[in-house]
């Protein structure tokens, strides 16, 4: 064997090796996105999740949205991709996602323009839910999705960790993009009592049956807000950890019949005492109540103990002193 053969050999060997090294290491360019999207296509391609691409960024979804092997996807999973607005972009521009129905866009980049996009698309008449926990959208991204005139099928909204603050809320309370859904999770996002006002007060809330609030900056003002809604008369699941309630917060809560529904309430780290507890204890609205969250606060033996005695239904330990019995 000459040198020239030699050389070219090991060469060759070099290439192939960086091939499977890349396609190890799952970058979206060591092959076809159409390879990529068939090891991970399900339920007769009505569901993709890319497990196998590594991340897209924003190069690897344009070539994402021009692939036909998108036209039968219901549920399209792109949690992680570092996705930006360009990303963004050209997903609402693709031309094959006319059956999509779930979105899941968690943990990615997406600020305001992407969301316009998004928001302003036709591209996906069916779409019921979309997820953009952890993204960047702030005050005029949820502006943007308030404005939309296309996606009005939602049920399911979920913008968690997008600091969209009083007014990005108070630009969705007043838009009928709300109007049909049943999940709306707005945890993180620095909502405080004045924002939860304008929320309670929108006519939009009707379907509403999950709210998330979760660590935003809630006072008693705020679950007074709530009390007072006329429209949250579906309320099944309610979310407040990490809130500022307090005991008065729960006074708010024993006799409003936007409560009389739940089924789940979450309460953790609300600076409750034993008189909160005793408040929710002697509720005559919460007879419907399966599961109650109290970690975090400073219920004591008594009120747990007069939470399990009035509320006998729970069925989760409502505090650490609860879990062991």
């Amino acid at each position: 064997m000459n040198k020239r053969r030699i050389k070219k050999t090991i060469g060759m060997r070099w290439l192939g090796a960086l091939i499977l090294f890349l396609a190890g290491a799952g970058t979206a360019f060591a092959l076809d996105i159409n390879v990529l999207i068939l090891k991970d296509l399900k339920q007769d391609g009505k569901y993709l999740k890319l497990n196998h691409s590594g991340m897209l960024y924003d190069a690897g979804i344009k070539q994402l949205a021009e692939s036909k092997l998108l036209e039968k996807v219901e549920t399209l999973d792109l949690n992680t991709h570092n996705i930006g607005d360009e990303g963004a972009e050209a997903i609402a521009q693709s031309k094959f996602l006319k059956n999509l129905k779930v979105l899941n866009l968690f943990n990615n980049q997406i600020e305001s323009d992407g969301v316009k996009a998004l928001f302003e698309s036709e591209a996906y008449p069916k779409l019921s839910s979309i997820s953009l926990f952890g993204n960047k959208i702030g005050p005029k991204g949820a502006e943007a999705i308030a404005e939309s005139k296309t996606v009005m099928k939602l049920v399911s909204l979920d913008l968690t960790g997008n600091q969209i603050g009083d007014e990005g809320l108070k630009a969705l309370a007043q838009s009928k993009v709300i109007s049909n859904i049943k999940e709306l999770r707005l945890a993180k996002n620095g909502i405080s009592d004045r924002g939860l006002k304008v929320l309670s007060q929108s006519k939009f809330l009707t379907n509403i049956e999950v709210l998330d609030l979760g660590e935003n900056k809630i006072g008693p003002d705020g679950i007074q807000s709530i009390a007072e809604s006329k429209a949250l008369t579906n309320l099944k699941t309610l979310l407040l950890k990490n809130n500022k309630l307090g005991d008065q917060g729960m006074l708010s809560m024993t006799e409003s019949q936007v409560f009389k529904n739940l089924i789940e309430l979450d309460l953790q780290w609300n600076g409750i005492t034993t008189q909160g507890a005793m408040y929710l204890a002697g509720s005559k609205v919460l007879a419907s109540l399966q599961f109650l969250r109290m970690w975090g606060n400073e219920i004591g033996e008594k009120g747990v103990g007069a939470l399990k005695k009035k509320l006998k239904q729970i069925k989760n330990p409502i505090y650490p002193s609860a879990a062991s019995e």
